[in-house]
């Protein structure tokens, strides 16, 4: 008895070098799933070009309110230290205005007011407090889409007013 031959078992012959369909990575198509995570990734990048800057404006406006809480440790004129923060702050970064003239103007991003911050020396409290609060709204502008959007940072902060004893002077 003869077996019968293969062709006739398996089918048709393959073309030489190929058994059954490609991998999908050689067809040289985009799946959906990889149109979905460029389109993730994308989004993402977007909105870390445009937020990213404001915390790290956010995080500089806490360094400069921890600098003038350390200096209050020696100097005591609570009315000076607020003020030259304040300017500080207004400083750290400014953003083109049209006023209502159609004259571009710079103005300060973070816009803060005196009379707006806390500023509480608790020299009765074990160990000495000075707390320093307040708020400022922030808007954010979206390239491309033409929107603003507003967001509210809160800056509230202590610190202990005790002036460390080093040890005797040499």
């Amino acid at each position: 008895m003869t077996d019968p031959p293969l062709d006739a078992v398996r089918g048709p012959a393959a073309p030489p070098g190929r058994l059954g369909s490609p991998p999908r990575g050689e067809r040289g198509g985009i799946s959906w799933v990889t149109l979905l995570l460029l389109l993730g990734l994308s989004g993402c990048g977007y909105g870390l070009w445009v937020w990213a800057p404001i915390y790290f404006e956010n995080y500089t406006v806490k360094q400069v309110v921890r600098d003038y809480l350390n200096q209050a440790v020696k100097n005591r004129d609570d009315d000076g230290l607020r003020h030259n923060m304040v300017l500080k702050i207004r400083s750290l970064s400014q953003r083109d205005e049209v006023d209502a003239y159609g004259k571009v103007s710079h103005v300060p991003s973070v816009q803060l007011d005196e009379r707006d911050v806390t500023w509480e020396r608790d020299m009765r409290s074990q160990p000495p407090m000075l707390r320093v609060a307040f708020e400022y709204e922030r808007q954010v502008e979206w390239p491309g889409l033409e929107r603003v959007t507003t967001k509210v940072f809160v800056v509230d902060l202590s610190n202990d007013l005790t002036v460390p004893d080093w040890g005797p002077p040499r």
